[in-house]
């Protein structure tokens, strides 16, 4: 299924937040939801590429925050939960890694 490059920036915006595909649905209301699914998952298809994307461009945007906090703001409770979400993304990595969950 072919998706404009509009749809595609709305589900990577959604990927930000780390919405489900669920609310993306809701949301977006793709004409075809079966093939939206299967798309979804597909790591070949432009809406996995998309959301996996925009995703990554949140949990970039949070830890940078957290980052400079730590950093400048010697803000010592940023930095406990960046190591946390640092330790936490090792796991998630190494399962995404192995069975792309």
């Amino acid at each position: 299924m072919t998706y404009s490059e509009d749809f595609l920036s709305k589900v990577s915006s959604f990927g930000i937040l780390g919405y489900s595909v669920e609310k993306i649905i809701a949301l977006c209301e793709p004409e075809n939801e079966k093939q939206f699914r299967i798309d979804f998952n597909n790591s070949e298809s432009a809406v996995y590429k998309s959301y996996r994307k925009g995703k990554t461009t949140g949990e970039y945007n949070l830890d940078k925050n957290l980052f400079d906090k730590a950093t400048k703001e010697q803000d010592t409770e940023a930095n406990t939960i960046l190591d946390g979400r640092m330790d936490s993304r090792k796991i998630k990595d190494k399962i995404f890694e192995n069975f792309e969950l």
